[in-house]
């Protein structure tokens, strides 16, 4: 499928905001009333607040810029759980998978315009839920309890984020490798 420069540009950012967001997941702390954190714990908790809210605004703006009608298979595409057609396309990909006829899949993109979508949604839900910790939560890491449904939420969501992270590079690699040269079309900045 060929996107436009800019979907290639939104992609490249929330691919590598998300990936640091995940990684400094890894090695931060959040601030709690009465507790010390070593300085790379705050560090990292300081630029993940930070690029979370650059993550944010990316995905907003790719979500404008896709209502706006920049995406080539239109909604549909990302979210075919919502039609009859879609969901048949999605079962039939699957079908095709489970058979070892991954070549066919090239035809027929449902699937992956399904996971796509998956993996969309669950970015979206994690900038959202971190959006309002960052507005919510207190310096010292005070929460009232709907922020703290918030956090715990936004806790849930990263290991499917996760999931779909180490998922959509090993299949785009995948891609790459079999000749549908998924990586240089989507990181071709030239275009």
């Amino acid at each position: 499928m060929t996107y436009d420069k800019i979907t290639r540009w939104l992609h490249a950012g929330m691919a590598l905001g998300i990936t640091w967001q995940l990684l400094s997941s890894l090695a931060m702390e959040i601030p709690k009333p009465g507790v010390v954190h070593s300085a790379l714990e705050a560090a990292a908790f300081k630029t993940h607040e930070l690029m979370g809210i650059s993550v944010l605004m990316l995905m907003l703006v790719h979500w404008l810029w896709q209502l706006a009608g920049h995406l080539p298979k239109g909604l549909g595409h990302l979210f075919p759980w919502f039609s009859a057609q879609g969901r048949k396309a999605v079962l039939g990909a699957v079908r095709q998978l489970a058979r070892f006829k991954p070549d066919s899949l090239q035809q027929s993109d449902s699937l992956a315009g399904g996971v796509h979508g998956l993996g969309l949604l669950a970015a979206t839900a994690m900038a959202a839920s971190g959006g309002v910790l960052y507005f919510g939560m207190g310096e010292n890491g005070t929460m009232s309890p709907a922020v703290h449904a918030i956090a715990e939420f936004h806790s849930f969501i990263a290991t499917f984020m996760w999931i779909f992270l180490i998922g959509h590079t090993v299949m785009a690699i995948v891609h790459q490798w079999l000749g549908h040269h998924t990586l240089s079309d989507m990181f071709d900045f030239k275009r």
